[in-house]
């Protein structure tokens, strides 16, 4: 089982509505899921380190690292993904921007390419509504800390 740690971002509007981008695995196409911009850690990389880089790659946003709200969150995973068991341990953190995404300015890699299928706003309604697959589950108490500007005393455990 490959192991990493990872970081994400809770990326809110002026409307308090979440980015999030639908993936699919590469190996059963029809398994398709919603989650914040995030990803991997690079060496030597911190957990605030890794969610500013990657909200630019992903969503284009640049920030300091020290903009980021939290850490809100921690989360363990382990998931199935291109026929191999993925282990990480996430760290989520949010932060609010005004101005519209503008997409061209991300830098996706050959294989989000590949994987990211749509990207779109959600508000917290539509989260509770869905029947679509949206990780973490916890995700609109997350929402609530950032639109609140909140950090928790102690990250939320939330799996």
């Amino acid at each position: 089982m490959k192991f990493r740690e990872a970081a994400r971002v809770v990326l809110l509007n002026a409307r308090n509505e979440v980015f999030l981008l639908q993936s699919k695995d590469l190996d059963d196409p029809a398994s398709r899921f919603w989650q914040p911009c995030g990803g991997g850690a690079e060496l030597g990389e911190s957990p605030r380190q890794t969610a500013a880089r990657e909200l630019a790659e992903e969503a284009g946003v640049e920030c300091e690292p020290v903009e980021l709200l939290g850490p809100l969150a921690t989360r363990h995973a382990v998931l199935d993904f291109a026929r191999k068991r993925h282990e990480q341990d996430e760290v989520f953190f949010g932060i609010r921007i005004d101005e519209e995404l503008d997409l061209s300015d991300a830098v996706w890699t050959e294989m989000e390419k590949r994987v990211i299928v749509d990207a779109r706003w959600w508000s917290r309604e539509e989260l509770l509504a869905t029947e679509e697959t949206v990780y973490p589950s916890r995700l609109p108490e997350l929402m609530d800390l950032v639109a609140q500007g909140r950090t928790p005393a102690q990250p939320l455990e939330i799996g």
